[in-house]
C-alpha cells in the first residue's frame, strides 16, 4: 500500500512526499483533472486509485457514496499506475439500469439506498485483491437479496421463497471474498431474451435458499442454469402450443369474417335484384315518352312507400352485417386476451403490437360503407322527390 495516497471521505489526498508526484500531477491535467490543495476530489468518469481506496476505506456507506456519484457510461476511464496512463473502460454498463430497477424493488436497510452502479464496470476496474472483490460481491449480494440491511463494516442478507428463507452476514472488511460475479454475469446478460435476467434472479434466489450456503457459488450457478434450461423448455412447448392453438382460432375467425362478409354479397345482390325486377316491371308497364323523368323525377305516395321499403331494407341489410362484425370483434378481443401475453409478441417502434400488425381485427371495411352510403342517398333523394 502506498502510504502518501490518503482519503479524506471520498477525497484522495497526494501527500508533497509522494514519489512522482509531479509526474502524476501532470498526467491529471493532461486529462483535464485538477487538484485543490494538494487534494484530489471524486471524480464522475475516471476512476483513480480505486483498490487503494476501498483497502484504507473502513466504512461500506462510504464507498457506496463514492460509487454511486460515478458516471458509467462510454467515455469513462480508469487511470493504470503500471503503465502510468488512463484507459477506456470496456466493460458494458448497461447493466445499471437492471441494477437499479432491482434494487429498488428489494428491502434495503442502510444509510444508502439509492445505488446506481455497474457491477460490470467494478468488476473490471477492481484488481484480485481480498478487499476489492469483497466490495464487488458485497454489491452483488445487495442485487440478490431480498432483503439486506448494512452498516458501516457488515452486511445481513436474507433470501425468500413462498416457504422458506435462508440469511448469511459478511463483514465487508474482514470476510474472504466469495466470487460471485459469474452469478451475477450469467443473470444479467439477455443472451436468451429479453428480460430473462427477472426469470434467472429468481431461479438463483431459489437454489441459494435450498442449498442454504451461499458459498457455494459454482453450485449454485450451476443448478441455476440447470433449471433455467427445464423452464425455458417447458416454456417452449408452451409457446409452440399457444401458438398453434391460435392459428386455429385465427383461421375459424377469417372463415366467421368470409361467411358474414358472404352473406352480405347475397342478400344485397338479392336487394338489387328485387329493385331490378320492381324496375322491370315499371318500364314495361309504362306508357309515356319521357320513361327517365318518370323513373328519377315522378311523384306518388305510393312511389314512396315503395322507395322507403327498399331503404329499409337496406339498412337492415347493412344493420345485419355490421352486428356479425361487431361479434367478431368481440371474439378477436377474446383472441387477443388470451394470447397477446403468453406468446412473444413485442412491441414495435411505433408502440403497436405485433398482434394488430400479424392478426388484422375484423372490421366493415372502407369499400362497403361508401357503397352503402352512395345507394342511401340515391333512394334518400329519390323519397323525397316522390312524396313532395
Amino acid at each position: 500500500m502506498n502510504r502518501s495516497l490518503t482519503w479524506t471521505g471520498i477525497s484522495l489526498i497526494i501527500d508533497s512526499n509522494l514519489k512522482n508526484k509531479n509526474e502524476l500531477v501532470s498526467i491529471l491535467q493532461n486529462e483535464g483533472i485538477k487538484l485543490r490543495y494538494n487534494t484530489l476530489e471524486n471524480q464522475s468518469n475516471y476512476f483513480i486509485f480505486e483498490n487503494e481506496f476501498i483497502k484504507q476505506s473502513t466504512d461500506l456507506s462510504i464507498m457506496l457514496a463514492k460509487y454511486t456519484k460515478k458516471v458509467y457510461g462510454k467515455d469513462t476511464k480508469v487511470y493504470v499506475a503500471n503503465s502510468k496512463e488512463f484507459k477506456v473502460i470496456k466493460a458494458r454498463s448497461d447493466d445499471i439500469k437492471k441494477y437499479k430497477k432491482i434494487i429498488s424493488q428489494n428491502i434495503l436497510d442502510g444509510e444508502i439506498r439509492e445505488i446506481d452502479i455497474s457491477v460490470n464496470v467494478m468488476n473490471e476496474v477492481l484488481d484480485e485483491s481480498v478487499r476489492s472483490k469483497m466490495l464487488l460481491d458485497t454489491l452483488i449480494l445487495l442485487f440478490l437479496a431480498n432483503k439486506c440491511r448494512y452498516d458501516a463494516e457488515n452486511l445481513k442478507a436474507e433470501f425468500r421463497t413462498e416457504d422458506s428463507y435462508y440469511t448469511t452476514k459478511i463483514n465487508v472488511i474482514n470476510d474472504k471474498s466469495i466470487g460471485l460475479y459469474p452469478i451475477y454475469d450469467w443473470i444479467i446478460n439477455d443472451d436468451e431474451y429479453e428480460g430473462s435476467y427477472s426469470v434467472k434472479l429468481h431461479i438463483v434466489r431459489q437454489v441459494i435458499v435450498i442449498k442454504q450456503n451461499i458459498k457455494d457459488f459454482k453450485g449454485i450457478l450451476e443448478d441455476s442454469k440447470l433449471a433455467y434450461e427445464r423452464i425455458v423448455s417447458n416454456k417452449t412447448k408452451d409457446y409452440f402450443n399457444q401458438l398453434n392453438q391460435l392459428k386455429d382460432d385465427f383461421l375459424i375467425l377469417s372463415q366467421n369474417e368470409n361467411t358474414a362478409l358472404r352473406t352480405l354479397h347475397v342478400t344485397f345482390f338479392a336487394w338489387i335484384g328485387y329493385l331490378g325486377i320492381e324496375l322491370f316491371n315499371i318500364v314495361t308497364k309504362y306508357d309515356g315518352t319521357n320513361i327517365v323523368y318518370y323513373l328519377f323525377c315522378s311523384k306518388g305516395i305510393k312511389k314512396g312507400i315503395v322507395i322507403l321499403m327498399f331503404i329499409a331494407a337496406l339498412i337492415i341489410i347493412f344493420i345485419g352485417y355490421a352486428s356479425e362484425i361487431k361479434s367478431l370483434q368481440k371474439t378477436y378481443s377474446v383472441i387477443k386476451e388470451l394470447y397477446k401475453d403468453k406468446i412473444l409478441f413485442e412491441t414495435d417502434t411505433e408502440d403497436k403490437s405485433k398482434f394488430e400488425t400479424i392478426i388484422k381485427e375484423p372490421r366493415v371495411e372502407n369499400p362497403q360503407v361508401i357503397i352503402f352510403i352512395v345507394i342511401m342517398i340515391g333512394l334518400v333523394v329519390r323519397f323525397l322527390i316522390a312524396v313532395r
